[in-house]
């Protein structure tokens, strides 16, 4: 458990076990209950960091440069606009990033992980594609994974191979 300057509860499932985030102010008990109530979806999580982690010993890394990647998301990146949006207006960064492969912002910045020079050309493509599904919708509701389905009928899959190289490379550490 870790106390940190957030609005909601957090629950993370790691390599090593479980991470509750609780708000400064939440009690202690919070974290126990909120452990009960999702330890199914925990078990869960944890099985599949489990098989990620088997694979990942087997995984081979792409080594491409940081210029090379930047490359390959803009490249993706525009296909994937001007499909969803009709248009590219989309900023770009490439950086290093703790635990995620990238992000969207509502300014319209996609935000890469470095580490990403590491994925196989096809996973890059779909994170820019997810990424930009992102302008249409935030979350990850139906909405959302509806605008990336009409791409990557394959998504689930995709995720699970993202995890894999997730575990490879020591973002859920």
């Amino acid at each position: 458990m870790r106390r940190a300057r957030v609005k909601r509860p957090r629950l993370i499932v790691k390599t090593w076990g479980v991470l509750i985030v609780l708000p400064a102010p939440f009690r202690e008990e919070v974290a126990y209950k909120i452990f009960k109530k999702h330890e199914k979806w925990i078990l869960k999580k944890h099985e599949e960091l489990r098989i990620a982690y088997e694979y990942s010993r087997k995984v081979k890394l792409m080594h491409r440069s940081r210029k090379e990647l930047r490359e390959l998301v803009e490249k993706y990146v525009e296909e994937a606009a001007l499909k969803i949006l009709g248009e590219n207006p989309c900023k770009i960064n490439i950086r290093k990033m703790r635990t995620r492969w990238a992000s969207c912002s509502i300014r319209k910045t996609i935000t890469v992980n470095e580490l990403a020079k590491h994925l196989p050309e096809y996973l890059i493509s779909y994170l820019a594609y997810h990424e930009v599904c992102h302008l249409v919708e935030l979350r990850h509701n139906q909405e959302f994974w509806s605008c990336v389905e009409k791409q990557f009928k394959n998504y689930r899959e995709l995720e699970k191979e993202l995890l894999v190289y997730e575990v490879k490379l020591g973002l859920h550490d």
